[in-house]
């Protein structure tokens, strides 16, 4: 389910569960929406929600968000998001810049693809056939 992106990370915000399961959750909710316009395309699964009793957020983790921005603007329109950063074992972490870029790109990618759902122009009309009037 899509939830508001957070846009204004600063450098003395912290990365926490919830961050991780709203970035991971909104990067789910838009594959299913861009499916309703675009033929199915790849997309990395993330595994379950994590909650305050798991380790930690490992470089594969963050890596996956990565990948899916991409594969989604693959998938369908080639958004501008930025540079994808890959990130590795035991080497500095994500940081708010970056975690700006991955929100920001989120949010013009769902914003969009709602935008096309909406903005679909449909045609209203019955198919059958007319009866003959009585003579």
């Amino acid at each position: 389910m899509w939830q508001t992106p957070k846009t204004d990370w600063k450098p003395t915000d912290f990365f926490n569960v919830e961050d991780y399961n709203r970035i991971k959750g909104n990067l789910e909710a838009m594959w299913k929406q861009a499916l309703v316009l675009w033929p199915e395309f790849a997309f990395e699964k993330m595994g379950e929600d994590k909650t305050y009793q798991d380790y930690g957020f490992y470089a594969d983790e963050i890596n996956r968000f990565e990948k899916n921005i991409d594969l989604i603007c693959d998938g369908t329109y080639h958004f501008a998001v930025g540079e994808r950063k890959i990130f590795y074992d035991n080497q500095p972490f994500i940081d708010w810049k970056e975690l700006n870029r991955i929100e920001t790109a989120c949010q013009t990618i769902y914003s969009n693809l709602i935008g096309q759902i909406v903005g679909r122009q449909r045609l209203v009309f019955q198919i059958g056939r007319r009866r003959a009037p009585v003579c």
